[in-house]
Order: structure tokens, then sequence, then C-alpha cells
């Protein structure tokens, strides 16, 4: 967890009470900067009649928070591809996790890639948890089987390499 100070700031009333609010947010976890810009942009509404004019005061705290390194998208999309794949998600949904909420889709590419993550034992662990005797399966409960783990991310090339680890 990121230590966030608390610096001497040049912001204006509006701007300092969304500072506030940013830091409140991040120092109970960790945001993506779509993210906390979402957070801000709705908490600014409740708060705030004109939006237009807020969205230049979203901006510098935003851009206040990166340039303290209190947000950082990568750092962000490491922790939740961590996360996801100890819950037992496959690469395809978190993916799509992490698409649908608006981050770089080549960063997430790139560093999706860049770990080190077993998903055949990932999910191989998975069916393991969810079937007691995978061997005694009928087609039927196999074809479940390779369902639950296409919903939970899974390719269909790691899935086959599942059943031939059942064989």
């Amino acid at each position: 967890m990121k230590t966030i100070r608390l610096q001497k700031m040049t912001f204006n009333g509006v701007e300092k009470t969304l500072y506030y609010k940013a830091v409140q947010l991040l120092a109970q976890r960790s945001h993506s900067t779509v993210e906390l810009k979402q957070k801000l942009v709705i908490y600014a509404s409740k708060k705030y009649d004109n939006l237009d004019s807020l969205s230049k005061h979203i901006e510098a705290v935003i851009n206040h928070c990166l340039s303290h390194h209190w947000l950082d998208d990568q750092d962000y999309i490491n922790q939740y591809i961590d996360i996801r794949a100890r819950k037992g998600y496959g690469k395809h949904r978190i993916v799509m996790e992490l698409k649908q909420k608006g981050l770089d889709s080549s960063l997430i590419s790139s560093l999706i890639h860049q770990k080190e993550i077993d998903w055949v034992q990932l999910a191989y662990r998975q069916v393991k948890k969810k079937c007691n005797s995978f061997k005694n399966a009928d087609t039927q409960q196999k074809v479940k089987i390779k369902q639950f783990l296409l919903y939970r991310g899974f390719s269909h090339g790691d899935i086959c390499d599942v059943f031939t680890l059942f064989r």
C-alpha cells in the first residue's frame, strides 16, 4: 500500500475539496486513473452545480495525484491481474474486466503476457475444486465443466490441456 503524504498545495477551494476526496479514496484502496476520475465526477456533481468548469479542477487533481505517483495504471493492472488470478479467473476474463474499466488495451495485453501465471494449472485447480471425480464424469458433466471454465475466462486451448491432465 502506498503512503500518501499531504503536500502543500496551491489549489483553490473547489480543487482542495476534490483533492481531499481523492486522497480519501486512494487511502482506501488503489484506483485506476479512469476510476478515480469517474468517482470525482460523481462526487462533484452532487456537491456543485456547474460540471463544465469542474472538469479542469478534476484534471488538476488527477494530474497532481499522477505526479506524486499515487495513481499508476500499470501498478493497478498488475495488482488486479494477481488478485483475479488468485480467485481462479482466466486470462480472457481478466482482460475483459480491465477493458471494461476503461484501461489501455495495449498496456493490459503487455502486462498480462509478462505475468508468469500457469493458466492451465489454474484452470485445473478450479476443476478439482468444482467436482470430486472428473474421471467418472459423463459427457454432460464434461460439457458443464467446459462451460464453467469458459465463463471463468480460460481459453479453449487451456481447457483442452486441463482435460488431458485428467486422463
